[in-house]
């Protein structure tokens, strides 16, 4: 049998490269699962609301004032 092309060798060994050697398991029925903490979570997103909402008020709401500010004049 005539040895593989270089191209066909190379997709033969980047198929298998790709390919996962064992299919993914479950975790048993008796295993519990695990308690996910929130609190952290929770905190952080309070944190960066602090500084997003305000930020995204004056970004967005910027052309707003200014209309306000000169009446529509210029």
């Amino acid at each position: 049998m005539p040895s593989p092309t270089q191209a066909r060798f190379f997709l033969r060994s980047a198929s298998k490269y790709l390919t996962e050697p064992h299919p993914f398991s479950r975790n048993p029925v008796t295993m519990q699962a695990h308690a996910v903490p929130l609190r952290p979570y929770f905190n952080h997103m309070k944190k960066t609301a602090r500084f997003y909402f305000p930020m995204a008020t004056v970004i967005l709401g910027w052309p707003l004032a200014c209309s306000w500010y000169f009446n529509g004049s210029m």
